[in-house]
């Protein structure tokens, strides 16, 4: 039932071409920008490795604050009351509207990676790249937890507005734009703190040469429960108001 569910929710999601395109052109185009200021503050190659990473962690970003979005504006169409009818349980639908935004980010990372590779040159070996790319892929998913738990709890304006803020808030405290390096030293130790820095940290390693820190690993899953646990009661509560 869960894998029938999560099928017919990524189905909906690929119908909306318009959701699609905009979850491209943003980082893509702050990638190819990005780029040409050097954001990194190193040579050539640390700056297009920089944004890379951090132009493509920000599209998923995007693509998966945009997932609870959609459920938001599901809950006026008695879509969520039809679930009470279904024979799945709240964690189980979390878990199919989780994947279905992680399968929405693909194609923004991909769009910017291929054009670090094919632009600007970014040179990694062929293990590094798979690595990367699967770790910006699969890295994201705590954030599309979150997502679902902010859908399944706003009205539709109001989750459009905290999908927005969370998005590019995230995104900047994050690292995702400028490095945290360059922050002030109190603003440092928040950003280290958020979970978009840390899902950024997991593919910046990876491309730097190394492995993600173990740290970096439990800050990100200790994020993930909680938001598992927000998630779920807010699923439930939902389905239970029909």
């Amino acid at each position: 039932m869960i894998l029938a569910y999560t099928r017919l929710e990524v189905t909906r999601l690929l119908r909306d071409g318009g959701y699609l395109a905009m979850c491209l052109v943003s980082p893509l185009m702050m990638y190819l920008v990005f780029t040409n200021l050097d954001i990194a503050g190193g040579d050539g190659r640390d700056a297009a490795v920089y944004a890379m990473v951090g132009m493509a962690g920000f599209g998923a970003v995007g693509a998966v604050m945009n997932g609870g979005v959609a459920i938001a504006e599901d809950k006026p169409l008695g879509w969520i009351a039809q679930l009470r009818l279904l024979p799945i349980r709240p964690v189980e639908v979390v878990v199919g509207r989780t994947v279905c935004a992680v399968v929405a980010s693909a194609p923004p990372i991909a769009a910017v990676c291929l054009a670090g590779g094919l632009v600007d040159g970014v040179g990694l070996s062929p293990a590094r790249w798979v690595a990367v790319v699967l770790l910006l892929w699969l890295g994201v998913t705590p954030l599309a937890v979150l997502s679902t738990g902010l859908g399944y709890t706003l009205p539709p304006r109001l989750a459009q507005l905290a999908g927005m803020a969370f998005y590019l808030g995230l995104s900047m405290l994050g690292g995702l734009w400028f490095p945290i390096a360059k922050f002030p030293g109190w603003l440092a130790d928040v950003a280290r703190a958020t979970p978009v820095n840390r899902y950024g940290d997991l593919a910046w390693a990876v491309a730097d040469g190394g492995a993600p820190a173990a740290s970096t690993v439990a800050v990100l899953a200790g994020w993930a429960a909680l938001f598992t646990v927000f998630a779920t009661y807010a699923c439930r509560r939902a389905v239970r108001r029909g």
